[in-house]
């Protein structure tokens, strides 16, 4: 049974995008943090990421803020999500991803509310004896919950998309721009999982079988539990894909297209980056323009950052691995760790020093040109091995949010076409209809698994009542109908 709610009201709004300042707050590594809103970063104090672990290294992050650059929440995936004030959720302990998992979350908004986020984990891998247990898994929280502050909806926590996860997790825009594809990788296999987050929730998985297996070492032929590891990137437009095989000897990249109508993956270039004993990849980062993408390859002599030119030739996998271009090399036998694009259209990496962030200030120029910078910024905190993760290019579409504590969500959108109430409901919920004219509505409710479970039909300009009291505890997606204008949002059943 869901606790009991503030009771709010929500209304059903078409999805559009915002401005683009959803990735302006980054939090990382140990108590770490930037802040891009002026257009040059700011260390940030006063994250908590790597406090709820014993202070042992964080890798993947993932942040979350309204159009107007303000920060909603935060997490390191493995144990907690911090609302805006660097406080736990009520409910946002307990995420089932893992610490030293490479990419270990991601927030995605629920297309059409601005109240919604689906927060994505995956698990850490230790060892082929013991592989990833938890797999891959989403929680929803709700930001008008908490006074306005957030919490998890506890029927929707920790709920299991996979049961097999690699380290890897990336996010993109679909191609009519109403939801998002997430992709996994499945551990010891060449499995992609695509999940279409549309307003309706996951209506969709789609499986494409291709490139490398991930846990396989061809070269020894024995499984290498490495392969979990390293970065998965979509690059700006959601076009490409591009991902490295962590502890994998030698260098791995490999590099694909991707549908973003059917969420299908095709089109696999393989490239061993490098042959040398001990050479292994973690980061991995397109251009901003996509022209271009970067690799960090550390080996036991020193590191190096490599980048690939994918125009070259066409395109074609043999002229894009001979462009490969070395930008930057050191002696220190650290490793280049994990890069991201940043807003201000800089990529910026954990590299030599974990007290400061290297910075690749030109990425959609050529070579040497890209003018890299192993110590761009200074950080609070320690640095850790990766950054937050991104939706591809920071294409949102969640709105500043607009709840009022103690009041809920009242702003109107859509001449105020629709509202729903109560929100969270126990015996009923009703749709006011406002429409501009008479016109005929169709209400269309389904359950998280897209399956419809509830059509109503009637007349624009009145109040439509379904009794909710036979749906089971959750979130429930709402489609309505008017005429030709379709509106979307959702509603809980307590």
């Amino acid at each position: 049974m869901i606790k009991k709610f503030i009771k709010l009201f929500v209304i059903i709004i078409p999805t559009f995008c915002f401005s683009q300042k959803q990735g302006n707050i980054w939090y990382f590594g140990i108590q770490s943090g930037i802040d891009f809103s002026s257009g040059v970063p700011v260390p940030l104090p006063g994250g908590m990421t790597g406090t709820d672990i014993g202070g042992d290294n964080q890798e993947g992050t993932a942040c979350i803020s309204d159009s107007s650059g303000n920060l909603l929440f935060y997490t390191g995936g493995c144990k907690t999500i911090w609302n805006r004030n660097h406080v736990p959720m009520p409910n946002g302990t307990g995420l089932m991803g893992g610490s030293s998992s490479t990419q270990t979350s991601m927030i995605i908004p629920l297309p059409g509310s601005d109240s919604l986020f689906f927060v994505f984990t995956s698990d850490e891998f230790q060892s082929y004896s013991h592989p990833p247990q938890k797999g891959y898994r989403y929680s929803v929280v709700n930001m008008c919950l908490d006074n306005g502050n957030g919490d998890v909806i506890l029927t929707e926590k920790n709920v299991l998309l996979l049961d097999s996860s690699t380290e890897k997790l990336a996010a993109c825009k679909d191609a009519n721009g109403n939801g998002y594809w997430i992709l996994g990788h499945k551990m010891y296999s060449n499995q992609f999982n695509a999940w279409h987050l549309t307003s309706l929730g996951i209506t969709n998985i789609v499986i494409s079988r291709v490139g490398t297996i991930h846990g396989w070492d061809i070269i020894n032929s024995v499984w290498n539990d490495g392969a979990a590891q390293g970065q998965m990137k979509f690059n700006p437009s959601g076009t490409k894909l591009a991902l490295v095989l962590g502890n994998s000897e030698p260098a791995v990249l490999d590099l694909f297209d991707f549908d973003k109508i059917t969420g299908s993956i095709t089109n696999f270039c393989h490239f061993s980056i490098d042959s040398a004993a001990q050479a292994r990849a973690y980061g991995v980062e397109f251009s901003p323009d996509g022209s271009k993408l970067y690799v960090g390859v550390a080996y036991s002599f020193g590191k190096y950052l490599y980048q690939f030119d994918l125009l070259a030739g066409g395109g074609n996998c043999s002229s894009i691995f001979s462009s490969r271009t070395k930008i930057f090399q050191s002696s220190s036998n650290s490793v280049i760790f994990g890069m991201q694009l940043a807003p201000n259209n800089k990529i910026y990496l954990v590299g030599n020093n974990y007290y400061t962030l290297s910075c690749i200030n030109a990425p959609n120029a050529t070579g040497v040109a890209a003018n890299f910078d192993s110590s761009a910024i200074a950080i609070p905190g320690i640095g850790g091995m990766s950054l937050p993760a991104f939706i591809s290019g920071y294409q949102y579409c969640n709105q500043k949010n607009s709840c009022a504590a103690g009041n809920g969500l009242k702003n109107y959108y859509c001449s105020n076409r629709v509202l729903t109430f109560p929100n969270p409901t126990s015996d009923k919920v009703i749709f006011s209809i406002n429409a501009d004219s008479i016109q005929n509505v169709i209400i269309d409710i389904f359950d998280s698994k897209g399956q419809v479970i509830c059509s109503e039909r009637a007349l624009a300009k009145s109040n439509i009542e379904i009794n909710s009291s036979i749906f089971s505890p959750g979130i429930y997606f709402v489609k309505i109908s008017i005429g030709a204008f379709i509106v979307s949002g959702s509603f809980i059943k307590e």
